[in-house]
């Protein structure tokens, strides 16, 4: 029975796996013959079959579908129809969802093939929405990486006489290898300024594509010292100089919080092998004795 029962688990967490990778090999390929292509093609099959349901889960608030929007944007997913995918991928997770806590019933049954079915379903509903926050938050720490170096550049190129617009082309261009995630923005953003768009909305969209506080701060003081008529170059470097003692004190804050997250740790860790040394010869003279 348990060799049964063992079998059942390993078949259902190979078809699990197995339909799991097959549908993101499916979305990867149809995204790259896309790509080469150099066009959207008609809709694919998945999309024609979970669009009906999908629209149900579009926010009808407008408050609502900017929230949602702005996650998109910070996730680096600024398509047009980047909502409606989201909401295709959010009902085609919560299908497969379902279908995955029936086959879980079906197969175990019981209280335990009803614990795997409450876990397929709640990991159908959240997932989605963890994988967008997942995703924003990676892009978040690889431009707040190259922030700094940004920032150093960024000054240079306005110190040896660039306007402000070519400085934030040529930050794009000297980081697209090292810092792409970055180099995208800002090359969006020069864009932005080649197609006339002013340079405190440019800035604006920026910092809210992004969504970082350290970004939003610099577009914030760019933008100010652009409407007073101040030296740009000064106040950069005046924003790098703050922003590196905030950074420091932020690493000496964490560096501090580290000797008290580490107690637990080694509490767990080390006392146990510390008392059988201590204990363990007078525990053999003891046993000894009475012996």
């Amino acid at each position: 029975m348990e060799a049964t029962s063992t079998l059942q688990l390993f078949a259902f967490g190979s078809a699990t796996s197995a339909s799991v990778m097959a549908f993101q090999a499916y979305r990867r390929s149809s995204a790259a013959d896309a790509a080469a292509a150099g066009e959207v093609g008609p809709a694919s099959l998945w999309r024609r079959l979970v669009s009906p349901v999908a629209v149900h889960l579009r926010p009808t608030n407008q408050t609502e579908l900017e929230l949602l929007t702005t996650q998109l944007l910070t996730a680096g997913r600024r398509n047009r129809d980047a909502v409606d995918r989201y909401c295709e991928e959010r009902t085609a997770a919560l299908l497969g969802s379902l279908a995955m806590a029936l086959m879980a019933t079906i197969v175990f049954g019981g209280l335990f093939g009803l614990l795997l079915a409450l876990m397929s379903v709640v990991l159908g509903v959240l997932g989605p929405a963890k994988l967008l926050t997942v995703r924003a938050a990676e892009r978040q720490e690889a431009i707040a990486r190259h922030l700094p170096a940004a920032v150093d550049l960024l000054t240079t190129c306005i110190e040896a006489g660039l306007s402000l617009e070519n400085s934030v082309a040529r930050v794009a261009a000297e980081l697209e290898l090292s810092a792409p995630t970055l180099a995208k923005e800002l090359g969006l953003t020069s864009r932005e300024f080649d197609a006339g768009v002013a340079l405190p909305d440019a800035l604006r969209r920026l910092a809210r594509r992004v969504g970082l506080d350290d970004l939003s701060a610099l577009c914030g003081v760019i933008a100010q010292a652009h409407g007073l008529g101040a030296p740009i170059g000064n106040t950069l470097r005046e924003y790098a100089d703050s922003s590196r003692n905030q950074r420091m004190s932020k690493l000496e804050e964490r560096a501090g919080k580290l000797a008290a997250q580490l107690t637990i740790p080694l509490a767990t860790c080390l006392l146990p092998a510390a008392m059988l040394i201590i204990l363990g010869p007078a525990v053999v003279q003891l046993v000894r004795a009475l012996q």
